[in-house]
């Protein structure tokens, strides 16, 4: 300020000032269209941040770009995350309509083979119980994805509780003791 008030000093500052001034303007016109970049779409462009020795950023413009190229990052992530997300989710209604389709096209195979034969048919029975069994299925895969939505609903309490492995091994092991035996297991 003391050396301003002299022409000397003035002079010194309006150089000064025009040395420092069109850098620190470069720069902002530098992060203001790396933003309309970003802005437009294209997360992985990164704004160039100048650092000094210890890789710190320079100065403030250069700590706001590279915060700007922080968001951008989070940004690309959340997108890349969502993508998957879709992904997973056309997976997952793919899946399940085939697993629903199958029994259902077997079932309809078989009523229209007992449509056909009528159900005096010596293979009536037979029909009867493969529809028995695909209708069975059916109704586990529904109750199935029907639980699975609720889950993934938080719609389902959960209770923590402590249990007897012991008791819960041996009572599969008696539930499932017929199959075992035919299994030879």
């Amino acid at each position: 300020v003391f050396l301003a008030m002299t022409w000397i000093g003035a002079i010194l500052d309006l150089v000064l000032i025009f040395i420092f001034v069109p850098k620190k303007v470069k720069k902002f016109q530098e992060i203001r269209s790396s933003v309309d970049r970003v802005k437009a779409g294209e997360l992985s462009y990164k704004i160039p941040v100048g650092t000094d020795g210890s890789g710190k950023p320079e100065t403030e413009l250069d700590m706001l770009a590279a915060d700007i190229n922080c968001i951008s990052d989070a940004s690309e992530a959340a997108v890349q995350n969502e993508l998957k997300t879709q992904r997973m989710k056309t997976e997952l209604i793919s899946n399940v309509s085939h697993d629903l389709k199958t029994p259902l096209t077997s079932m309809v195979s078989y009523i229209d083979l007992m449509k056909q034969e009528g159900l005096d048919s010596p293979h009536a029975p037979e029909y009867l119980e493969i529809l028995d069994e695909k209708t069975q299925r059916l109704k586990v895969l529904t109750e199935n994805l029907f639980e699975a939505a609720k889950a993934s609903s938080g719609a389902i309490p959960v209770h923590m509780e402590t249990i007897d492995l012991g008791s819960l091994v041996s009572q599969s092991l008696g539930e499932m003791s017929e199959r075992l035996t035919a299994q030879k297991l």
